[in-house]
């Protein structure tokens, strides 16, 4: 409502009370945001422009300044740890990666390694007689050749019975007395019916315990090794000019 009076012939409109006090601070303004996130350097422009542009009559608070200076500092420290955390996991990633290609350079010079030391073996068991797991043995023209059999926990009289390669019998001889566990046999100490001819033959050994039926045991194959050759880089031997056996399979090496 408005008064309306008369002072020294002066007509004058008495208007509100002014305001009493500092005026009434601004609203906070709204920073902008950025889906992406912002670095060091887009942080320290906007606390700059703030300074800049702050309200004269209503200056940024000390607290207020300090608050965001403390931010600025733990946001360049994070800055720099994430920095730090990317370059170790880049150096540990590399470090993994070398040492992966190190084992594998490893793993092949090893394997090249086996290989020359397995190859140089095989050569100095040529001339020598071979044991492997088999059925086959090899009579010279003397009537001469030898068998290994594993007959376990069996012991009594022998049988060494002698095929072709179509399984049928060619020879048999018998055996008076056999022990337990691993034993070789020369065919020339046994008397065969009929003789053995030369050549590569199968065989089986029976043993029968206690005078009870007679049973098969584990035979081995025995013959001299003649020559060897690669396949695929693995030496492979050559048993009485006929049988191929691989390196590995050699049970045993007779002189």
């Amino acid at each position: 409502m408005i008064t309306t009076t008369r002072s020294n012939n002066i007509l004058s409109n008495t208007p509100t009370a002014a305001p009493i006090g500092a005026a009434e601070p601004s609203a906070p303004r709204a920073l902008p945001t950025n889906g992406t996130g912002i670095g060091r350097d887009e942080f320290l422009k906007m606390l700059v422009a703030q300074l800049r542009n702050q309200d004269p009559l209503n200056p940024m608070d000390g607290k207020d300044m300090a608050a965001q200076l403390a931010q600025f500092s733990t946001v360049e420290q994070l800055i720099t740890l994430n920095t730090s955390m990317q370059e170790q996991t880049l150096s540990t990633q590399n470090t993994l990666d070398a040492l992966t290609l190190l084992g594998q350079t490893q793993d092949a010079r090893s394997d090249e390694l086996a290989q020359l030391i397995e190859g140089q073996m095989a050569v100095n068991t040529v001339g020598k007689t071979g044991v492997t797991i088999g059925n086959n043995t090899f009579v010279d023209r003397d009537r001469n050749g030898s068998i290994v059999v594993d007959t376990g926990t069996r012991s009594g009289a022998g049988r060494l019975t002698i095929t072709n390669e179509k399984g049928d019998v060619v020879s048999v001889a018998d055996i008076a007395s056999v022990k337990t566990g691993l034993q070789s046999f020369e065919l020339a100490d046994y008397e065969f019916t009929p003789p053995l001819t030369a050549g590569k033959h199968s065989y089986k050994f029976e043993v029968a315990t206690d005078g009870g039926p007679f049973e098969n045991v584990k035979t081995y194959t025995v013959g001299r090794i003649t020559g060897m050759r690669y396949d695929n880089g693995n030496p492979i031997l050559i048993i009485g000019d006929a049988l191929h056996v691989p390196m590995s399979q050699l049970t045993q090496v007779r002189s």
